[in-house]
């Protein structure tokens, strides 16, 4: 029962699925961290098969209208768009599962980044405010459409395997980020530098803990991509690694925003690293 808990935890915090838990799954997360990587096998499972559906739907309806409309004589460009379309739908999987969280901090990272000389309040203040400034909205735009297209030049046949090794990728990443980062300064951060904190605690410099994580995310990956989902998996160390400096020049260390953008980044280059091998 203990394990279901754990698990319903992390998910309520991870996604946007309908569990019954109550306030004590950002506890549970936060203790567990390590397990971020099963979690997001699991949201690489759903994404994956979901792509793998729409591929196969969209291939066959629009392989019919070009056979009825056309005579088959404009196949490769119907293929072309059925995969486009398939590969957007995927990604709005993706983000719709995750509850957009994950995308909310990716856009206030680059909100705080697009006034690098002002305060850390300044910084804070405009990560929070409802506004979305021009980097902001750049950044969100610019991981979400390499993203897609990362997605869209995926094969079929591995798209369900590319997609897990993805989210184990950026979970990890996620986990890399509280193992060697620090909590931002107390000031102007109230409840909100508080929950982030609790995560950071939970896992910095517990190298046994982080190597659980690891463990677990180097197996699902060897066993579906072998030596690539190796590289993919690095990648996320990396990414993670990235994001605990760009976290310390803008809120002066690791908080929300930051681990929201780190899954966000991470799953695009993981694809990268998995599409371009």
């Amino acid at each position: 029962m203990k394990a279901l808990t754990v698990i319903r935890g992390l998910m309520a915090f991870l996604t946007s699925i309908p569990v019954k838990m109550d306030e004590s799954f950002l506890d549970i997360s936060a203790r567990y961290i390590y397990l971020f990587p099963v979690i997001g096998a699991i949201i690489g499972i759903l994404g994956g098969l979901y792509a793998r559906f729409t591929n196969n739907v969209l291939f066959f309806l629009f392989g019919a209208i070009n056979s009825v409309v056309f005579s088959g004589a404009n196949q490769v460009l119907f293929d072309f768009v059925a995969k486009g379309f398939a590969a957007a739908m995927t990604l709005a999987f993706l983000l719709v599962i995750i509850g957009l969280q994950h995308t909310d901090g990716l856009v206030d990272v680059g909100n705080a980044l697009g006034i690098r000389k002002a305060s850390l309040k300044e910084k804070v203040d405009i990560a929070h405010d409802w506004t979305v400034t021009r980097t902001g909205a750049v950044l969100a735009i610019f991981v979400s459409f390499f993203t897609f297209l990362l997605i869209f030049l995926t094969k079929i046949d591995v798209v369900i395997q590319v997609i897990i090794v993805a989210e184990v990728s950026a979970k990890l990443a996620m986990v890399t980020t509280g193992w060697q980062g620090t909590s931002p300064p107390p000031r102007f951060y109230e409840n909100r530098w508080e929950k982030g904190r609790s995560f950071i605690d939970s896992i910095k410099k517990k190298h046994g803990l982080f190597s659980i994580s690891l463990t677990i995310s180097l197996a699902i990956s060897i066993v579906l991509l072998g030596f690539s989902g190796v590289l993919a998996i690095a990648s996320g160390i990396l990414v993670g690694g990235f994001m605990i400096f760009v976290g310390k020049q803008v809120f002066e260390g690791v908080n929300g925003d930051i681990f929201g953008a780190t899954n966000e980044i991470a799953r695009m280059v993981a694809l990268f690293v998995l599409v371009m091998l």
